[in-house]
């Protein structure tokens, strides 16, 4: 058995560490850029906060059905955080499942009695939430900016997180005889809860800061100019082939913003620019002056760039943004070859805009490329 008084300290330090967390995301993230994906990872903390503070509340008090009612309703806050990237990545976010998986665990746990089961459906829970751990993984890998320095930190404790689930119910279903016994398997939980609430907090404070393609669109336009036209200007010095500038512009954004109105136009635009990003050699340029519309940089043999041009288009085509906007979403885009404006990228993002409306006169869905 443990000391009672670890447990509590731990129970303290856990419930210190979500209030400045829920703190920080709400005041530094959603409150300084409001999206749905910060609101829901906001609600993420706000459980995460709520929950353990209950929990610390039942065990003072000697309270078993308290605690235990916090230490379920807590083990939703992954789903979340989970729902909130797919929110973030203009699908469809679900944040219902987090909402019933807390307060499911919570009667599971308060319901059960016998403590071979209570210690059995604790530890499935645990492993249930490390589920969505595991999810939100996946979904980190899917975002253009996964490889950034601050989203590592909740991608690592995640896959902890998936670890530490399976090894919790491993060791019980080892052991029949000691699943009840969870003096240890608490304080792994308490470890682990901590750990992850403190990565989430800095990987998410990022995520809030930048928008999904991982650039601030028209803020860092000036910048995307200067490094991109160095970028070509070095490229003519060293006479290098195959660099081509694009224009990718998102068909008839009039209609589509009237259809789905600001609020849903933003995200439609956000998930337009992440689908661009993902269907882009990682190593491109991309910079975006107004929403809807995306210039890209990127260094490609013509058929290699060939096959990425019609893998945006179709990407854009079968980007799920139902639940969004009522009308088909597509795309066009201009192609110039870098030699044909000299390297200068002023000239070539003209060019390119002319071929990409001459694209979107002749229907959409296209690519029209300028020839040298």
């Amino acid at each position: 058995m443990m000391p009672t008084d670890v447990l509590a300290n731990l129970g303290l330090a856990q419930a210190t560490v979500a209030t400045l967390g829920t703190v920080m995301v709400i005041g530094l993230g959603f409150l300084h850029r409001p999206s749905r994906s910060a609101l829901l990872w906001s609600l993420a903390f706000v459980l995460a906060m709520t929950s353990t503070w209950v929990s610390v509340t039942g065990a003072i008090v000697g309270d078993e059905g308290v605690r235990r009612a916090g230490l379920g309703l807590m083990l939703g806050a992954p789903a979340l955080i989970w729902s909130g990237f797919r929110a973030r990545r203009g699908v469809r976010a679900l944040p219902w499942i987090g909402g019933l998986y807390a307060v499911a665990t919570a009667a599971v746990f308060t319901t059960v009695t016998d403590p071979s089961a209570y210690g059995l459906s604790f530890r499935l829970a645990f492993v249930g939430a490390s589920v969505f751990a595991g999810l939100t993984v996946a979904e980190l890998r899917r975002a253009a900016d996964r490889l950034e320095r601050l989203a590592l930190p909740l991608s690592v404790v995640s896959v902890a997180f998936v670890a530490v689930g399976v090894a919790i119910l491993v060791s019980g279903l080892a052991a029949p005889a000691a699943i009840g016994d969870l003096a240890l398997a608490r304080v792994i939980n308490g470890l682990a809860m901590l750990v992850f609430l403190v990565c989430a907090t800095v990987s998410l404070l990022y995520f809030t800061s930048v928008s999904p393609s991982g650039r601030d669109s028209a803020a860092n336009w000036p910048h995307f100019v200067v490094t991109a036209s160095d970028r070509l200007r070095r490229a003519a010095r060293a006479q290098e082939p195959n660099w081509a500038v694009l224009s990718i512009r998102l068909d008839d954004p009039a209609q589509v913003r009237s259809a789905a109105g600001e609020n849903a136009w933003q995200r439609v635009a956000a998930a337009f620019e992440t689908t661009v990003a993902e269907s882009l050699p990682a190593e491109t340029d991309l910079g975006s002056e107004t929403r809807g519309r995306i210039v890209a940089v990127v260094c490609r043999p013509d058929s290699v760039l060939r096959e990425h041009v019609r893998g945006v288009l179709r990407a854009v085509t079968e980007l799920d943004a139902s639940a969004l906007v009522d009308v088909q979403l597509s795309a066009s885009i201009g192609w110039v070859p870098a030699e044909t404006g000299d390297f200068d990228l002023r000239a070539l993002m003209s060019a390119a805009d002319e071929a990409v409306t001459a694209a979107t006169r002749r229907g959409g869905d296209r690519w029209e490329r300028v020839r040298l």
